[in-house]
């Protein structure tokens, strides 16, 4: 749909997807990126995005390589990672995106071990074109360029530079310094440019040329949406709600719900499409601000929906909209429910002040109320907030910013139409200390190593875990047994292969991630548990399913910095079967001794 979508508007190139693990919980721009805080969930879910937006005929373009984890100083932070935490921790993504034949990538604002990013040809010869056997270009991001990096690795450069000084935009890659190249490396330059232009179709279809406003008519008049793409989007938002938590059942709403109190000014959230116009970096709770920005037209609000809702249900509504907490206790003393909103947003250019949501003190205040009547959170966010009020609700759900069918998807949670079954992509921590802050200093030291993302967090209390996400069933778990290999739809290289059972154990239909996680041997100096395999079924009442999931050798391996190459280190490993990463609800060992693996 993203792809069909592309074309009509007068592009062929899609400048996605984001990738970057989020290694700093403010990040302003995690809510565009597909990893959230493990390496392989980027790496499992961007084969299927690439995938699909070539077969539209439009180019994707993997982004930012590499470690553009903060907004703050982008342009002038320096990195100072290790070999084996990139190749560990953020590469991956990008491995996974080469081998799902991206052939465009853009190097990012920052500065790696010393080096801007789009001039290190550690990064972009070395590993990127040699180590992961990259064959597409390298294009800078938009003023990312301080230097004519040509023989560094970079093929495009994007415009914006400012030179020496000059605000107007210039460029490095003048025909006097092309000159200096080498045939053979402007003839590289240029066939790794075209490689995907020739192999995914733009040639046979292409899209309007901008000289003389070619492309008027398409970006201002052409609708390239369509009703069953808006039924799509709806579908996904309800599929992304994740439900936190859920005491005595009192999500779905109850068919004899007579008065639904909705509270909070996020429950009617605005959407000032003039003012985002005005402001390129602008976001509210729909979207976010800066060039990943698609503006909703005409958004649905949680209040919107909710009416509707009522409308065919038979209840009525009620509401506080000022965030005014007093108000909302008296609003909510004549309703059977109470829904309290709140939201923040996120912006390129500038990571979030802080972790919490821009309405905490109201939601507190009215969740800690003189109420007798079930109380729901509702948080509209970008990336992990912190919940305060978390003890004195009955519900909560979150949900990411989810565009022009926000209300409409979420009512569809809400009332039990759709049964929650999202697993959270990131930690949601206990205080806002426990998170990896943003580097306000120009030198940046990951000191953390392999302990980014969630497992940043294994050791501290948190409010809920990575993977977390509840149901409105149950699900019970076995792990069968661990062997050598699974069916022949296992990918290869497959060494372990996990047989778990899983039955809806509860009393309606629902879904299910079942995610596996290993443990390596104290050797290896590694987290306590890594993500390495999810799937995700849809189980009637009662239904008994068998699933496999595979572990290949580069799943268990480690990366040798003295070998430059993926190694199997001997010990003993141990596979943990969950419904998120701190809840584990089988384990089972296996040994590697000289390469072989042993059950």
């Amino acid at each position: 749909a993203l792809g069909k979508e592309f074309l009509p508007k007068g592009a062929n190139v899609l400048l996605g997807p984001g990738l970057n693990v989020h290694r700093v919980a403010r990040g302003g721009r995690n809510v565009e990126y597909l990893s959230g805080e493990s390496p392989y969930l980027g790496a499992r879910l961007v084969k299927g995005y690439i995938e699909g937006v070539h077969a539209q005929n439009v180019l994707t373009v993997m982004k930012h390589f590499i470690t553009n984890n903060q907004e703050t100083n982008r342009n002038t932070v320096n990195s100072i990672v290790d070999e084996r935490t990139l190749w560990e921790v953020y590469y991956p993504p990008f491995v996974a995106s080469v081998e799902a034949g991206c052939l465009q990538a853009m190097c990012s604002y920052n500065i790696v071990n010393g080096v801007h990013a789009c001039s290190s040809p550690d990064l972009l010869l070395e590993d990127l074109k040699t180590a992961m056997g990259y064959k597409g270009a390298v294009m800078s991001d938009w003023w990312a360029l301080h230097e004519f990096s040509a023989t560094a690795g970079l093929d495009m450069e994007m415009p914006g530079n400012s030179i020496d000084g000059n605000p107007m935009n210039q460029a490095y890659f003048t025909p006097n310094n092309t000159a200096t190249l080498p045939l053979e490396k402007i003839q590289d330059m240029a066939a790794r440019i075209l490689i995907g232009v020739v192999r995914y179709g733009l040639m046979e279809n292409p899209a309007c040329t901008p000289a003389n406003n070619g492309c008027q008519k398409q970006v201002y008049e052409v609708v390239s949406t369509t009703d069953s793409h808006k039924e799509l989007a709806t579908r996904m938002v309800a599929e992304s709600v994740i439900l936190l938590k859920n005491e005595k059942d009192v999500l779905p709403f109850s068919e004899d719900l007579k008065t639904i109190a909705l509270l909070g000014s996020a429950c009617n959230a605005s959407n000032d499409v003039d003012a985002m116009l005005g402001q390129w970096d602008l976001g509210n709770y729909y979207t976010v601000g800066g060039s990943g920005r698609v503006i909703p037209k005409r958004p649905s609000t949680i209040l919107d929906a909710t009416i509707a809702y009522c409308q065919k249900a038979g209840c009525t509504v009620v509401s506080e909209l000022q965030d005014n907490a007093q108000a909302a206790l008296a609003t909510a003393q004549s309703a059977d429910l109470a829904v309290i909103c709140s939201a923040t947003t996120s912006a390129e250019g500038r990571d979030r002040p802080n972790l919490s949501v821009d309405q905490e003190d109201y939601v507190m205040a009215v969740a800690a109320g003189n109420l007798s009547i079930p109380k729901v959170s509702v948080s509209l966010i970008p990336g992990s907030i912190v919940m305060p009020w978390i003890h004195d609700v009955d519900a909560a759900v979150v949900l990411f910013l989810a565009g022009e069918a926000t209300g409409s998807g979420l009512l569809q949670v809400l009332s039990g139409e759709v049964t929650p079954g999202a697993k959270s992509p990131v930690t949601f921590p206990f205080t806002e200390e426990d998170a990896i802050p943003p580097c306000e200093n120009v030198t940046c030291e990951y000191k953390e190593g392999l302990w980014a993302g969630f497992p940043t967090y294994e050791r501290k209390e948190v409010s809920f875990p990575f993977g977390h996400g509840l149901s409105y069933t149950s699900f019970s778990y076995l792990l069968q047994s661990l062997s050598a290999g699974c069916d022949s739809a296992a990918p290869a290289g497959t060494v372990v292969c996990a047989e778990v059972v899983l039955i809806n154990s509860g009393a309606t239909i629902g879904s299910e991630v079942v995610q596996l996680y290993l443990g390596y041997p104290s050797e290896a100096e590694m987290p306590l548990k890594l993500l390495r395999g999810f799937q995700k079924v849809k189980l009637q009442m009662g239904e008994v399913v068998n699933l496999q999931l595979p572990l290949t050798q580069k799943d268990i391996s480690t990366w040798s910095p003295e070998k430059k190459e993926w190694v199997l280190l001997d010990g003993t490993y141990t596979v943990y079967i969950g419904s998120s990463s701190r809840d584990i609800r089988a384990t089972e060992q296996f040994n590697i001794t000289n390469g072989e693996v042993s059950f």
